[in-house]
């Protein structure tokens, strides 16, 4: 894992020294006078799209979240920063009022993002574009109609006009700063948790992550950094209109960020050069330059959905590179292994099969009179169970009886409509799904849930965000916290993926694993939350009677190990009988039966609810 992140640290390294020595080159021939006129205008207008393209990234990208409202930002950063530059104009130098009104208007951006975000992000899909898109055009109208920002005839900015040489010291601080921000923010526990929430939002919230906040951060981020690169494109006009900031400008940096690859910053750097300048450089041909824009975004496109097309690039990214270079020759490959079957901790036959049941001495879940209702169907009603702090217990029953809906009830995926949950003595009415996580409730899911594009280690390590102490501040700024919490969350991980022997799996793609390994895995994540109650949903869904077993003797090592209590369904009778010390049987929405294996394997009414009721003649 150090090699493969180590790769991925140089990588970004490579790809943030190239960007400054491709701006250092640029500086040098436009102070030089080496560069056309033509050239020289695109300089600000190019670091201005790189800024927003790579910050809409943060939000497309890494959050998986569709906004149509960049440009909006932009402008309320535009106007907002130029007029605070407007007045400071006679009192503080360039050097001085250029960053703080940058400053100003990023700040006032992100300030609109919040309050569009904190409504906004309830939605998600085409409703969250469509919400984003008419923000900003209410945002242009308002602007637009405003005495302050000149109304319809634009801004006059002629005090604080700036050229491209004054300019681009400050652009080259913004796309540099924009870069580092995003890169060191995907690497850190807090961009974990966003591909986390992008992969999947309910699996998320299961491990402690709060998908609200996060959400609310990654769009007053990129809000902030529109708004500051807003402030500077304002400079570089003599007079600037709302109207120039509609809802095109919006398609159009979504168009770059989708072209130059989702979630790659090289790729939103690359794409924002190049649809910037393309259609200066064809200008020459005017009459037909908008048919070879159009032609060559078709053939962007064409390539970059050609299979053989990505494998190739992503052979030239700045990390693929880095490691072909620095790689040495070894016998065994990253993932080379992954087709054979991974074998389960051994576990010595000592364990007792039935422990002493404590359930009664020192309970740490209670369901008192548990029940949910949707519309006028009872799903749940009427449970009641308590379960010990060590204690391996069952719930079983048919399909459809509603035991993945208990689940969902203790893991507040769904709120009961009356009835108690205590765990650990304390009622967790009014939690949610985080909070009771937080609280000591993991679990695994029917259909597994894992972050597909993340790693097996990356799986690990996000279940641990809680748990790992920096903020985003030092994630993004590389201090010492962020390298103490990470290498800390490293040695965890790898002692968690050492039970089911999974360590030289921890670089591979977690959706790359084969069916058995992923169910491993999502139980190790469930784990890496440090719980009191493990909620297992059919775990040995898909292994054959070998597996199975080897299972078995690994759930005993879990509660032994970690000294917690196990609640499993499964429909293997096997292995609950042989596994649990307490059972309960669900039928329609009740308990019919609880009791030890024994008893429920000779409770008429457990099997006249698996096998029927026989005939009467």
């Amino acid at each position: 894992m150090k090699q493969s992140k180590k790769f991925k640290l140089h990588g970004d390294l490579l790809t943030f020294l190239l960007v400054a020595v491709a701006f250092g080159v640029i500086a040098y021939l436009l102070y030089g006078g080496h560069l056309t006129r033509q050239v020289s205008n695109m300089l600000i207008p190019i670091s201005v799209y790189i800024v927003l393209a790579v910050s809409l990234n943060l939000v497309v990208g890494l959050l998986g979240e569709l906004s149509l409202g960049h440009a909006g930002f932009m402008s309320v950063g535009l106007f907002s920063g130029c007029l605070i530059s407007i007045a400071l104009a006679e009192v503080l130098p360039m050097p001085v009022r250029l960053p703080l009104s940058m400053l100003c208007g990023g700040l006032i951006a992100a300030l609109f993002g919040l309050v569009v975000g904190l409504p906004a992000l309830r939605l998600k899909g085409d409703y969250l574009a469509i919400v984003t898109l008419a923000c900003g055009e209410i945002i242009k109208n308002i602007i637009t109609n405003l005495n302050l920002t000149g109304g319809a005839l634009g801004l006059n900015t002629n005090a604080i006009y700036s050229n491209a040489k004054t300019l681009l010291p400050y652009a080259v601080v913004l796309v540099l700063l924009t870069v580092l921000v995003m890169m060191n923010l995907k690497r850190s526990k807090q961009g974990r948790a966003i591909m986390a929430i992008r992969d999947n939002r309910i699996a998320a919230e299961s491990v402690g992550i709060d998908v609200t906040w996060y959400k609310l951060v990654v769009f007053m981020l990129a809000a902030f950094f529109a708004g500051a690169a807003g402030t500077l494109y304002g400079h570089y006009f003599a007079n600037v209109k709302a109207a120039s900031f509609d809802y095109n400008m919006s398609i159009e940096i979504l168009v770059i960020v989708v072209l130059g690859g989702m979630g790659s910053i090289p790729g939103s750097i690359i794409a924002a050069v190049v649809l910037t300048a393309l259609p200066e450089a064809m200008r020459e041909f005017a009459d037909y330059r908008m048919l070879l824009y159009a032609i060559v975004l078709i053939l962007v496109m064409l390539t970059t959905n050609n299979p053989g097309m990505k494998e190739f690039f992503s052979r030239l990214r700045p990390s693929a590179l880095f490691r072909r270079l620095t790689a040495k020759k070894s016998p065994q490959k990253e993932g080379a292994e992954m087709s054979i079957k991974t074998k389960l901790v051994p576990v010595s036959r000592n364990v007792a099969l039935l422990p002493e049941r404590d359930a009664n001495a020192s309970p740490i879940l209670e369901c008192i009179d548990l029940g949910v209702t949707f519309g006028g169907l009872k799903a749940v009603d009427n449970f009641n169970i308590a379960i010990g702090r060590t204690e391996i217990a069952g719930l079983i029953g048919p399909n459809g009886a509603g035991k993945t809906t208990i689940f969902n009830l203790l893991t507040k995926v769904y709120q009961p409509t009356h009835g108690t949950i205590l765990l650990d003595g304390k009622d967790i009415h009014g939690m949610t799904t985080t909070q009771v996580n937080r609280a000591g409730i993991a679990r695994t899911f029917q259909n597994i849930r894992l972050f597909q594009d993340l790693t097996v280690e990356e799986n690990i390590t996000v279940a641990m965000n809680s748990q790992i102490r920096y903020n985003m501040a030092s994630g993004i700024f590389r201090l010492p916290s962020y390298w103490k919490g990470e290498r800390i969350a490293h040695e965890r991980a790898m002692e968690l993926l050492s039970i089911f022997h999974m360590e030289d799996f921890a670089n591979a793609k977690a959706g790359s694993l084969p069916y058995g390994a992923q169910r491993r895995l999502e139980i190790l994540r469930a784990l890496a939350t440090n719980p009191c109650l493990l909620l297992l949903d059919e775990p040995a869904a898909g292994m054959n009677p070998s597996e199975t077993a080897e299972l078995m003797e690994n759930i005993r090592t879990i509660r032994d190990t970690f000294k917690i209590a196990v609640l499993l369904i499964e429909h293997d009778m096997s292995l609950v009988m042989n596994i649990c010390e307490g059972i309960a049987v669900l039928s329609f929405g009740q308990i019919i039966a609880k009791g030890s294996p024994e008893d429920i394997q000779s409770n008429p009414k457990v099997i006249e609810a698996y096998l029927g009721r026989k005939k009467e003649a």
